[in-house]
């Protein structure tokens, strides 16, 4: 009979326990987005861009960037931005000036140019984003979200080229944008990438 007794009271505990641990579950709910899916959806350009680096090294080659060490940061205190590039690209001194500056890779003939931009009523972003969609049928460019545009593609000249925009709060804007060969494209778009990615407001 004790042995009975004491096998009731065990049984018992472990049905509460189940009960308790079974009302403690949360059914997720289907409607409502995560923050990762969230922060995928933001991220929708770059992944775009890569895939299409990704297509471009079908042949088996993986996409080469840069090491963090052969990067260097450029930083416009004054505009609050800065930006990673590399330690060999140099500095045009003539076009650049306190809202940004101008680097040019002599060995690749690529260009960055990484500006603050007055855009007064988005007239800036507007006429730049026609002159993305008018450059040839190779351009692609989308919004990531309401503060942030990002295109990529073939220009009408057959060069390659890159750039993400970035609204600020006060509605000014940073553009940065990479042109380099159409033939370098295999070396150049995930390096473009990078340095675009790398963009941030201060």
């Amino acid at each position: 009979m004790r042995n009975i007794r004491s096998i009731v009271p065990i049984s018992a505990a472990l049905s509460a326990a189940l009960i308790l641990s079974s009302c403690g579950k949360q059914e997720a709910v289907g409607d409502v987005p995560s923050s990762e899916e969230l922060a995928k959806q933001a991220d929708a350009a770059s992944k775009a861009i890569r895939e299409e680096n990704a297509a471009a090294n079908a042949d088996g080659d993986a996409p080469v960037v840069m090491d963090s060490a052969q990067m260097t940061s450029y930083t416009n205190a004054l505009r609050g931005f800065s930006i990673m590039v590399p330690k060999s690209w140099a500095v045009d001194e003539k076009t650049s000036d306190d809202n940004g500056r101008h680097f040019n890779d002599t060995g690749s003939d690529a260009m960055l140019r990484a500006v603050w931009i007055q855009n007064r009523n988005d007239g800036d972003l507007t006429a730049t984003i026609k002159e993305l969609e008018d450059a040839g049928d190779g351009m692609t460019g989308a919004y990531v979200n309401k503060n942030e545009y990002r295109a990529s593609g073939t220009m009408g000249d057959g060069s390659k080229t890159a750039q993400r925009i970035l609204r600020k709060p006060d509605g000014t804007m940073i553009s940065a944008k990479i042109t380099y060969l159409a033939d370098d494209a295999k070396t150049m778009d995930p390096l473009a990438a990078q340095i675009l990615d790398s963009l941030t407001l201060q």
